[in-house]
């Protein structure tokens, strides 16, 4: 169950790397007529549809733009081709784009005053820099020289695009737009005031942008979606279902013991007939003869139960301290985080419960039915 739970915390950080309660949209090719225009008109996005749909649409909270473009970048000699990126401060919030120490993501200021500042990747930032601190530092993108004002720190990272942001560089939007001179963006990232409004917003975006651009708002591929909210609730409901097999593997394995347990006690009865024969004939009552076995199925369920209990709980924190490689994100993450939790703990307790008492009840009866007489002739 430990595994099963870290493995579904480790899918929300990893997903999470690519942003929180994220809306991509992205422009297309219209594949029906509409208002007399054919179909099979390229449908493109521009920086001026930001305000547009940000004003009129209210259940949105963030929005930013962004341009990207593969461009040669060199620092102190070395020279590297990565994705550069254009866009503005907010979306530093809606990408998780956390700097290290000392640095920071872009602010509204850059953008608005076209600053040369960048804020990269650590990839970058170790591919340029090798071990120094990149913080203050000059890069060269495109031959236009921008200071390096932030690092990103590290994040595991499973949904991505134009590869992990570690090797991404993020400038300014309008200082991007001097490298780049397309007047058209590549995308829109939205984020809702509440994640249940994402479906109303690509709605709302599709109404709007299809008033504007003239195409049917019903027509798929004119724009195109990356709803990170829905993806994430399917990831999750997968993940859920590996968290409860592994759950109901851990209470076979439990039913197995508990099995051994009544085998034992009923082995235990029988060796003590005669035991239990003279405590009847001498006026013990059953109910002496249940609560004298039943705990004794108690105590061999504590003794097995804590021991295990101690041997899992150190598995699971030795498991943790194995690092995560952050280079090259893959299943190991989620197999090396296991956690326990209260729920875990409840359900534990829960299923040892209920075996305990199964283990212990029909052995516990079965010898407080026995005839005394019979119990005293038994050899």
């Amino acid at each position: 169950m430990a595994f099963g739970q870290g493995m579904s915390t480790q899918f929300h950080v990893a997903f999470s790397g690519l942003g929180e309660a994220l809306i991509m949209v992205y422009g297309g090719q219209t594949s029906l007529p509409f208002e007399g225009l054919p179909k099979g008109r390229q449908i493109s996005l521009f920086p001026e549809d930001v305000d547009y749909l940000k004003d009129r649409i209210p259940e949105i909270l963030r929005i930013a733009p962004e341009s990207y473009g593969y461009l040669p970048v060199s620092a102190e000699g070395k020279e590297i081709n990565r994705t550069v990126h254009g866009t503005t401060s907010e979306f530093g919030l809606m990408r998780t784009q956390v700097p290290q120490l000392g640095g920071r993501f872009l602010n509204a200021d850059d953008v608005a005053d076209g600053r040369k500042v960048a804020f990269i990747g650590w990839k970058v930032a170790t591919d340029l820099f090798g071990g120094a601190d990149a913080v203050g530092r000059t890069i060269v993108v495109n031959r236009v020289p921008f200071t390096v004002v932030g690092v990103l720190q590290k994040k595991i990272q499973d949904s991505m695009y134009q590869g992990p942001d570690a090797d991404q560089i993020y400038l300014p939007f309008y200082s991007y737009r001097q490298l780049d001179n397309r007047r058209r963006i590549n995308q829109i990232h939205i984020q809702p005031r509440e994640a249940s409004q994402s479906k109303l917003i690509e709605s709302r975006v599709k109404t709007l942008l299809g008033r504007k651009y003239r195409f049917d708002p019903d027509d798929r591929y004119a724009t195109s979606f990356w709803n990170t909210i829905e993806d994430a609730k399917e990831g999750q409901a997968i993940f859920k279902g590996i968290e409860i097999f592994l759950g109901i593997i851990g209470a076979l394995t439990l039913l197995i013991g508990a099995v051994g347990v009544t085998n034992l006690m009923y082995a235990a009865a029988k060796e003590r007939t005669k035991e239990i024969g003279i405590k009847l004939a001498i006026g013990a009552r059953r109910r002496t003869i249940v609560g004298q076995f039943f705990l004794e199925t108690v105590f061999v369920f504590a003794k097995g139960t804590f021991w295990g209990f101690v041997a899992a709980f150190n598995i699971v924190h030795l498991v943790r301290l194995a690092p995560i490689n952050y280079e090259s994100f893959g299943i190991e993450a989620y197999l090396l985080r296991p956690e326990f939790s209260l729920r875990i703990f409840i359900a534990y307790v829960a299923v040892l419960s209920v075996l305990c008492f199964l283990s212990g009840i029909f052995p516990a009866l079965r010898a407080s039915r026995a005839n005394p007489i019979e119990s005293l002739r038994y050899e």
